[in-house]
């Protein structure tokens, strides 16, 4: 019969050193990287986006606002530049707005939703709940003026009704 012979392993006294340098390092490594993070300082970028957040809100508060109200001159003035050259004049724009925009005359309640960022446009989504108790989302696409003021370049009012598709 032939004999077994069982292997036996045989670790040289250096794989323990190895072994425990090689978690030496690793752990000193992962002291640096959270001691790196620790103290880097928060960006001016968070507060910055902050403040145009509150006043891209702000402004969409005023425009709403001023549509209720039926201030056509006051909504003409917190469209953009471009928006305004379009148009022409506020009665035109007002015309537009009574079409294609019922929603912003006739609403309940509006809240803001997410917003992106896409070059120098931010959009801004508005869950606006109508008098009939639908809720429809409404996209505000806003730009910077050269005083770096927020304007809103467009509005699109979706409906919910499937018997408009």
């Amino acid at each position: 019969m032939p004999e077994r012979r069982s292997k036996v392993i045989h670790y040289s006294i250096s794989m323990p050193r190895y072994i425990a340098l090689m978690l030496s390092v690793w752990v000193l490594l992962m002291a640096m990287m959270f001691q790196a993070q620790a103290e880097t300082p928060v960006p001016m970028a968070t507060n910055q986006a902050s403040a145009n957040i509150d006043a891209v809100h702000s402004l969409i508060d005023r425009h709403v606002s001023a549509i209720r109200t039926r201030d056509a001159a006051q909504a003409y003035q917190l469209i953009s530049q471009d928006g305004q050259q379009r148009y022409g004049t506020p009665k035109t724009y007002w015309r537009d707005v009574r079409q294609n925009m019922r929603l912003l005359f006739n609403h309940n309640s509006y809240s803001f939703l997410g917003n992106n960022q896409v070059n120098d446009m931010l959009i801004q989504k508005v869950n606006m709940i109508g008098k009939d108790g639908q809720e429809n989302l409404v996209i505000f696409r806003l730009k910077q003026d050269s005083n770096l003021s927020w304007r809103i370049e467009n509005i699109i009012v979706t409906s919910n009704d499937d018997s408009i598709a």
